[in-house]
């Protein structure tokens, strides 16, 4: 009933999670991404609100209760290992080299601590592709975003080539990329090797046969000593349907005679791994931002030609340039939530993989909220439409030498008809009429950019803000 009860779970946010990578129920099931650890230790490490500790310190309650199982059922990238094994053993029934059974691994500290280390550093340094590259949700979601043709090429070749490596360890050892590799598995291992629950074993019954050794994804129970590396137990419960004298069960587990210094060496290296996430949190800076609200339209548009930008633009409810790309994930979901494509993978090497903003597909519209909707890391803080127009993410730049009113070629206006916040004005000068932005009132949102007829770069343009500002 456990297994059954955990795949369930499982199915429900795997299939909600995917979902939202393609677009589709965000009003549904949008609160899922909130609820990965990465994302919301980062949002917490951002100037957390009380609702963002209060995940988070979920997060880490239930593994004390329960141990792993944020592992087995919440994360995605941990859910696509289980679906890739259980596609091997479903085919072992009929081909009898890919019947899979695995055996006891030592755990691998040395490599766990490395990778561990290395988050843990770039988090502190900011280093986000680094962040990006290791984040469990961050993987699947571009994976997923690669499939729905909306990544850049980076993108494409990091998911290609993350699914690869994580699909090998999952085919050949199970769940040896969680317990190996992933930051996040070793964070969550150290605490739930304290958990209040877990699997343990009934002495009495358990007559040696190692048919749940043989049933571990983990590779964490070793046989015939009825020992359990409670740090890599993923609570998958295949080890309880696996044992046919009902000697495995989940409760309250019993005290393992562990060597004292091996003991108190773990207690240590938790300490260090807490002290080390506060000084990462100490080190951050704190971020806030809001959103607008507007009159977009719903007309369909056409696309443009992109431009490089100094400063960048980035989402209202960012706040600002380096809190976006410090606090970002590079998920892709803001990029696979965003309407009108504003968003997509930026091909730079400063910000590889994670979102840039521009205006050669659509524009912001005004009534729009949906990046700051989905947003699980904070990079983008959520607020409501009627905030959106008090918030300037850019000012229009008029460019003479090709504005077809300045010229004197058109009497084209258009910037001017569409600015939903009556920024720009068509002014005589010289007896020429052309457009003027009052910069006060300009938030940025590139419809006037995106409408203007001039190809293939328009003769107004967005230059971003490095700090938003609120009218």
């Amino acid at each position: 009933m456990l297994r059954k009860t955990r795949i369930c779970l499982a199915a429900l946010c795997f299939v909600g999670i995917t979902l939202l990578f393609v677009g589709i129920g965000r009003d549904w099931w949008g609160w899922l991404p909130k609820l990965q650890f990465l994302p919301a230790t980062m949002r917490v490490l951002a100037g957390a609100t009380l609702g963002n500790v209060a995940v988070l310190l979920g997060i880490v309650l239930l593994t004390l209760l329960l141990g792993r199982i944020y592992c087995s059922v919440l994360c995605p990238l941990g859910v696509l290992q289980d679906l890739i094994l259980w596609l091997r053993r479903t085919l072992g029934r009929w081909i009898k080299p890919l019947r899979k059974r695995f055996k006891f691994n030592k755990e691998r500290k040395v490599v766990r601590y490395i990778f561990l280390g290395v988050m843990l550093a770039a988090i502190v340094a900011d280093i986000q592709l680094i962040v990006a590259l290791l984040g469990p949700y961050s993987a699947y979601g571009r994976m997923v975003s690669s499939i729905a043709g909306n990544g850049a090429a980076p993108v494409v070749i990091a998911a290609a080539v993350t699914f690869v490596l994580v699909a090998v360890c999952a085919w050949l050892w199970g769940r040896a990329w969680c317990n190996t590799v992933c930051p996040v598995g070793t964070v969550l291992g150290k605490i739930g090797s304290r958990s209040l629950l877990g699997i343990r074993v009934d002495s009495e019954k358990c007559v040696r046969c190692g048919a749940c050794s043989r049933q571990c994804k983990a590779s964490c129970i070793e046989e015939g000593t009825l020992k359990i590396d409670r740090s890599r137990c993923v609570d998958c419960f295949d080890c309880i349907d696996a044992c046919k004298v009902g000697a495995i069960s989940f409760g309250r587990p019993a005290k393992a005679a562990a060597e004292p210094s091996e003991a108190s060496g773990g207690r240590r290296a938790f300490l260090n791994t807490s002290a080390v996430l506060i000084a990462g949190a100490a080190a951050s800076g704190i971020a806030r931002a809001q959103e607008m609200k507007v009159d977009g339209g719903l007309a369909p548009l056409e696309p443009k030609s992109g431009l490089e930008r100094k400063p960048l633009l980035v989402p209202p409810g960012a706040g600002s340039v380096d809190n976006f790309y410090d606090s970002c994930t590079a998920c892709q979901l803001c990029v696979s939530a965003c309407p009108n494509k504003v968003l997509r993978p930026s091909t730079g090497l400063e910000h590889l993989l994670q979102p840039m903003m521009g205006y050669e597909n659509g524009f912001c519209r005004p009534e729009c909220t949906a990046c700051s909707e989905v947003c699980p890391a904070g990079a983008i803080s959520r607020v409501d439409r009627d905030e959106k127009t008090l918030i300037r993410i850019g000012t229009a730049v008029v460019n003479p030498e090709t504005c077809l009113a300045a010229q004197g070629k058109e009497g084209c206006g258009n910037c001017e008809r569409h600015c939903p916040t009556g920024a720009i004005s068509m002014v005589k000068v010289d007896g020429i009429r052309r457009p003027v932005v009052a910069e006060e009132q300009c938030i940025g949102c590139g419809k006037c950019e995106y409408l203007c007829p001039v190809r293939p770069v328009s003769a107004i343009t967005v230059k971003g803000l490095e700090e938003h500002i609120r009218k």
